[in-house]
């Protein structure tokens, strides 16, 4: 956090001398091997399990999975999520539209490694449709980053500067009536190898972002990760109070929400901070930026970088962990200390975000007390440990402008590991990542989510005097207005979801009339007590017909176990906002291992939970950590899992249980008729009431047992 000036001051940090844990997620994601089953569950799209999901565990049924994905590897089948890409992420076909021109557009192919230039007869109907897509875009989305001029990039390619200067006219006066700014970040003159011999050309870096308006500025979230005193906090401070910092935690402390943190100097909760944009990219945050007064600066923004602050000792990985899946970052910022390297929770935040799926990128600080040859140490080990088979990332290590327009266009991509060194005192390399943050783009296309049905996830709850009961979370999809009746669940007691009106709506402290998907917001609700809503719970459209699940599918990895994991296994799950112990009931192998990957079911300890397919989440217990991804809940089952069936493939009786699920009606009804009995001396030994999670249990034998799905 500080920028710390002493004994370890010119050497090593103390904390390098224990930086090898084997059990850590960092090791757990670089030890896996490229033929680990496990690695595939780290791809961005990765290829779903075939098979079915049984009860009961069975080696023949993992067989006859690993049999039918060889039958599929053999047939050819190309692997989902495996098409290529170009540079600015949005495909070679989105490029050859936008550039006609380009190889493999219409301008027709040409050979490896030349450039086909835009012809003069061709120039103006190549112009006239780039601005026709753009326009069509940058109103849908509000922001844009146009490489003009440039292969595979917008618009005509091979400009000369007056050429350039005309697009440049054209751009701006197609964006006008639609209220957005055009700036040029950076003009270059380079030579394109052509058919005909090397041609000189000029392009352009052209920023579109909209004015301030009704439908309120972008946001992007990125979560500042890294190992205790790194310089988390004080990178915050420096950022958003455009100041530097003294060495002596003068940056800090303007952060710090809590006296003891200021008292101790470390983070102990989670803290969102605001780094306001305008519409040109200039910074609107001053010396006299507040965050009680945030709301001036926000009703002049056109984008707002929301800067989660979280802890690094490792006494609060728990919140920490929070902060990374219940805030839905874009992105995370891991701070790297100079002088520590890469050590301690510094791999342990940098294996979560990795198993998360979130692109990361580093900041390297305190570039001035970190002798020369402990900061190239510094790199070196964290470029090795980005080309892992289990990371996969090209580490870049970030020197000018052209750099950070380049990382900025690919960030998208999650292959690009950009790499920044900086000084909090000295400022150096300060203004590339302040560049870096002004262009970075949501990682989501949040304006087709807008279109969807409303989900508001709580990660806080606040009792305002005056006001009543106030969450705080983030927009997942739809737009929410004031007086709009939405559902509010899980219930704390029953699991239930319960009508609740909005009575108000405040973003980053200012009073708003929408809110929409991608943004963060805090609600009013009307008649709602304090005590009747906690953290995870959700707020959901009546048309979404939400439910409360007990137990979820997942297509689950293991990282990095000691020994081998089988049903009745419990860990705690971080899945979004959702933080809660749960047991492993059914397997469609008989054991895992490290780096092996199966589908299994969880059941939850303590209550019901909102959970959605599709979402990535994290396990731990102990030493124990692995990655997983919800497939399908009891209310909506996975297509691979509608139909149960048997070892030798054929199908269950879906109201017969399974020897596990047996296994738990019995456990159930045992302790139920222990409770009963204790209670009331009438009561029928054999009888057992409803179970925790909404099942009805007749009284049972070890021979048979009947469950009705409630």
């Amino acid at each position: 956090m500080s920028h710390y000036h002493g004994k370890h001051g010119k050497g090593m940090h103390h904390l390098s001398a224990h930086n090898h844990d084997a059990h850590g997620w960092v090791e757990g994601i670089t030890s896996l091997k490229a033929d680990d089953r496990a690695v595939e569950l780290l791809a961005d799209e990765p290829e779903r399990l075939p098979g079915a999901m049984t009860g009961q565990a069975s080696a023949t049924a993992a067989a006859a999975a690993a049999a039918a994905r060889a039958a599929t590897a053999s047939a050819g089948t190309p692997v989902k999520g495996e098409k290529p890409t170009s540079s600015d992420g949005t495909g070679g076909a989105a490029a050859a539209a936008a550039n006609p021109a380009s190889p493999g557009g219409a301008g027709g192919a040409a050979a490896p490694g030349v450039v086909s230039v835009t012809r003069p007869e061709d120039f103006e109907s190549v112009l006239q449709h780039a601005l026709e897509v753009m326009t069509a875009e940058i109103e849908a989305v509000g922001e844009m980053m146009l490489e003009v001029g440039a292969p595979l990039g917008w618009g005509p390619v091979g400009l000369t500067a007056e050429q350039l200067g005309a697009c440049l006219v054209r751009i701006r006066a197609a964006v006008e009536p639609l209220q957005v700014d055009a700036t040029v970040v950076c003009q270059r003159t380079t030579q394109l190898p052509t058919a005909t011999g090397p041609v000189d050309c000029v392009t352009a870096d052209v920023l579109l972002r909209r004015r301030p308006g009704p439908k309120g500025p972008l946001e992007v979230r990125v979560a500042i990760i890294g190992n205790v005193d790194s310089g988390k906090s004080t990178m915050v401070g420096v950022l958003t109070r455009s100041m530097l910092d003294d060495g002596r935690g003068l940056a800090r402390s303007k952060v710090f929400k809590h006296h003891h943190e200021e008292a101790t100097g470390r983070t102990s909760s989670i803290g969102q901070h605001t780094l306001c944009l305008d519409s040109k990219g200039g910074i609107l945050n001053d010396n006299l930026f507040r965050t009680q007064t945030c709301h001036e600066y926000i009703s002049k923004a056109s984008k707002v970088l929301t800067l989660v602050d979280l802890a690094g000792h490792e006494r609060y990985f728990r919140t920490t962990a929070y902060g990374l899946t219940g805030h839905l970052p874009d992105y995370a910022c891991l701070i790297v200390g100079a002088n520590m390297g890469v050590v301690g929770m510094c791999k342990e935040h940098l294996g979560v975000a990795l198993a998360l799926k979130v692109p990361v990128f580093f900041v390297v600080t305190k570039v001035d007390i970190a002798p020369e040859h402990i900061l190239k140490q510094t790199v070196q080990n964290l470029a090795s440990i980005l080309k892992k088979p289990g990371v996969k990332k090209k580490p870049f290590l970030v020197r000018n402008q052209e750099d950070v327009l380049l990382c900025a266009r690919n960030m998208n991509t999650d292959s690009l590991a950009p790499i920044f060194l900086t000084s909090a005192v000295t400022g150096k390399g300060l203004d590339l990542v302040r560049l870096f943050y002004n262009l970075l783009p949501q990682r989501q296309r949040w304006v087709d989510k807008q279109r969807e049905l409303a989900e508001f996830v709580i990660d806080e709850t606040f009792g305002v005097p005056g006001v009543g009961t106030v969450v705080a979370g983030t927009v997942k999809r739809g737009v929410i207005t004031p007086n709009t009746m939405l559902l509010l669940g899980p219930d704390i007691g029953d699991g239930s979801f319960k009508s609740a009106a909005i009575k108000s709506i405040h973003y980053k402290r200012l009073p708003v009339g929408t809110v929409v998907a991608g943004q963060t917001a805090a609600l009013a609700l009307k008649k709602t007590k304090r005590s009747q809503v906690r953290k995870g719970m959700v707020l959901v459209d009546e048309r979404l017909k939400p439910a409360a699940s007990w137990e979820f599918d997942a297509d689950i990895a293991i990282l990095t176990h000691s020994t081998t994991i089988q049903p009745r296994y419990q860990a705690v799950i971080h899945c979004e906002i959702i933080r809660q112990a749960a047991r492993v009931v059914a397997m469609d192998r008989e054991r895992l291992r490290s780096g092996d990957r199966a589908c299994v079911r969880f059941r939850f300890i303590q209550r019901p939970e909102y959970v959605t397919s599709g979402t990535r989440f994290v396990f731990r217990e102990g030493r124990t950590k692995g990655i997983g991804i919800v497939v399908g809940t009891e209310h909506q089952p996975a297509d691979r899992i509608n139909t149960p069936r048997g070892p030798n493939g054929e199908p269950l009786d879906p109201h017969r249980p399974d020897e596990l699920e047996a296994d738990r009606e019995r456990e159930r009804a045992l302790a139920e008729v222990g409770a009963a009995g204790s209670s009331t001396s009438g009561a029928a030994p054999g009888a057992a009431g409803a179970g925790a999670g909404g099942d009805v249990a007749a009284p049972l034998s070890p021979a048979s047992a009947v469950a009705v799905r409630g």
